[in-house]
């Protein structure tokens, strides 16, 4: 939500500024259904991690108005879709599932408006200003991918901090859930134009690289999909209790009639 707000006052022109205001209201429903989700629901909340806490701090107070797009936009609100994907389609349980689909919905909206603000302003940039956003990316990147590994838990619940992270190294499904969460922002650092050597490195250590290649409007279609599955879902079943409703109404008045006539 912060980030949001940066944006509407460093863009340079109006429209840009207009729509990251609505950005700005997104976020802010977007912390008020998961505050209020973590905390009536699971009761229990975890401070902001360090390396996303470094990382927000690295956007707000860098000048050029093009960082909060890229830390926010491209790189944070790309690994929130992706995780926020796999968590909604892992979980069974109906609240969370509709939850994560309509937040997913506003996160493409973003997504999409930082892809193609950066795509037309990168594309004039200087060899020295994108070697900057470059290792910009590079850094971010490192921080996101070392924020998943669950330390905070490990800590909570009394187990090893040192040797719980050793398992998490080792363990396909985590290296898996890492890889998978730069779906989204791999394939835009492409099609902004950040796509130097040392981002090339960068993703090839990460074992990443190959995500270059995602159909990330494909991604975002079925992002679209999914929340509007949901949604007809939600309308058909409030009609079938609205049919219900009114079929035990329509007895128990013909009950009634029944009754004053049997009297």
């Amino acid at each position: 939500m912060i980030c949001a707000a940066r944006i509407v006052e460093s863009v340079p022109d109006l429209d840009s500024k207009f729509y990251a205001a609505t950005q700005t209201m997104d976020e802010a429903r977007h912390a008020e259904t998961y505050a209020r989700f973590l905390q009536e629901k699971i009761g229990l909340l975890y401070p902001i991690n360090d390396n996303l806490s470094k990382l927000l701090a690295e956007t707000l107070t860098d000048s050029r108005w093009d960082m909060p797009y890229l830390g926010m936009q491209v790189l944070i609100e790309g690994l929130a879709l992706a995780a926020f994907g796999m968590l909604r389609d892992m979980t069974t349980k109906p609240l969370p599932k509709q939850i994560l689909s309509y937040v997913m919905q506003d996160e493409a909206r973003h997504v999409a408006f930082g892809r193609l603000a950066l795509k037309d302003a990168y594309a004039d940039l200087t060899s020295s200003e994108r070697d900057e956003r470059e290792e910009f990316v590079v850094e971010a990147c490192y921080l996101m991918r070392d924020r998943i590994r669950g330390k905070e838990v490990w800590a909570t619940v009394g187990l090893d901090e040192k040797e719980c992270d050793g398992y998490v190294d080792q363990s396909e499904f985590m290296q898996m859930f890492r890889n998978q969460l730069f779906t989204r922002i791999v394939p835009i650092v492409t099609d902004i134009g950040l796509w130097g050597p040392k981002v090339q490195r960068a993703y090839a250590d990460m074992g990443v690289f190959e995500m270059g290649n995602a159909d990330l409007d494909a991604l975002m279609k079925n992002d679209e999909d999914v929340a509007e599955k949901l949604d007809r879902e939600r309308s058909e079943a409030a009609e079938v209790e609205r049919r219900i409703t009114e079929i035990e109404q329509t007895m128990a008045v013909g009950a009634d009639v029944q009754l004053v006539a049997g009297d």
